[in-house]
């Protein structure tokens, strides 16, 4: 009988756990998914429940670096002294994940990079507009402010919110005006 009762008490603890997991792995990312398609904001479907769409960022990146080698193989700029042609396009070079994407749903799209959700804005009139906010709470993931990222990261502008941002903010700022920010010839 108290066999019965463990292996029942066993068989609901996986349940739950399998509930659980089903729910922070799959329907956690849905629901985010759906509220950004609501406003508007589409992206690719994520290829996998854990590495999201690693994988077809893996092989959008394959197949870009065939069709440059396939490219310069027929064009004969393969060369002992020069192995590799210089390309001044990086964005093309090292994301065309980013630029496929960019085409197919539009200048704002979302993927998944693992379980993280990336919202990737190339609206110029966009980035205008959330470069401009004024609110203190950016919303920073969880993973840049835990404990043990924070040796690694300090108290910069990139890993803070809320006044200890707005401060690293102020004292940033006045470097990027435009009579600091000179090409030199």
């Amino acid at each position: 009988m108290a066999a019965k009762i463990m292996l029942s008490v066993l068989f609901g603890g996986f349940v739950l756990l399998l509930a659980y997991l089903y729910e922070s792995l799959v329907l956690k990312s849905k629901r985010l998914r759906l509220k950004l398609e609501k406003q508007g904001i589409r992206g690719p479907s994520p290829s996998s429940i854990l590495l999201g769409n690693i994988p077809d960022t893996n092989r959008i990146k394959l197949k870009e670096m065939k069709l440059r080698a396939a490219k310069e193989t027929r064009s004969g700029s393969i060369s002992k002294d020069h192995p590799l042609t210089i390309a001044h396009d990086l964005t093309s070079t090292l994301f065309p994940h980013l630029v496929q994407w960019r085409n197919d749903y539009g200048p704002n799209f979302t993927y998944l990079s693992g379980r993280i959700q990336q919202l990737t804005l190339t609206d110029v009139e966009t980035v205008r507009e959330v470069s401009l906010c004024k609110s203190l709470h950016l919303g920073k993931p969880a993973y840049l402010l835990s404990q043990d990222r924070k040796l690694l990261f300090g108290k910069g502008i990139l890993a803070s919110s809320g006044p200890i941002w707005s401060h690293q903010r102020k004292i940033i700022a006045p470097e990027f005006y435009f009579e600091k920010v000179k090409v030199n010839d």
